[in-house]
């Protein structure tokens, strides 16, 4: 039996990594809608940096196969110290929680596709990853847009419309938030 595990951090400034992060001490679970608030941001802030506060999440995944099935875990966190903030307002604590609940709409595509993967034992891994990495190139993709369209949460009516729409796709995506977990 094969084993893998994958993983892409996200923060808001958008790092993307395929490594386990230096640091994940108590990381958060999404799972039951984690409200974050500001003692959760246990990180040093960057001072040079031109944003106000960082949130640094993952979608993991762990898997394995045989010759006849696949069996997959996931998980959404967030990674409290490599998470950071220079101001402690609710207008940025909502926009870095937008940030939180894209990484779990993420987690539910990647789990309807794995749902809908037609298991092929001789090329599972390669169809995995690639799977993985085009859930998480879009991921990536999103939460640009949401920080460009929300101008990192400075335009007020942009970031408001953007919490209704990640409201509306974590309900619309719903049936999907039963993944299995590791």
């Amino acid at each position: 039996m094969m084993v893998w595990a994958l993983m892409l951090e996200l923060v808001s400034l958008i790092s993307i990594s395929a490594v386990a992060p230096k640091s994940t001490a108590d990381p958060i679970n999404w799972r039951a809608r984690r409200i974050l608030n500001w003692s959760d941001f246990k990180g040093s802030p960057v001072q040079t940096a031109p944003n106000a506060a960082l949130t640094s999440t993952s979608i993991l995944i762990n898997y394995r196969y045989d010759d006849e099935s696949l069996q997959f875990h996931l998980n959404c966190v967030f990674y409290p110290h490599k998470s950071w903030t220079k101001v402690n307002t609710n207008h940025i604590l909502a926009h870095e929680q937008g940030h939180f609940d894209i990484s779990q709409l993420f987690t539910r595509r990647l789990y309807k596709e794995l749902n809908a993967y037609r298991f092929r034992a001789t090329t599972v891994d390669k169809d995995i990853q690639a799977i993985y990495q085009r859930i998480t190139n879009e991921q990536a993709a999103y939460q640009n847009l949401y920080d460009r369209e929300t101008n990192y949460s400075r335009d007020a009516a942009a970031q408001e419309s953007w919490i209704k729409r990640i409201e509306k796709e974590l309900e619309e995506t719903k049936t999907y938030a039963n993944y299995p977990e590791k």
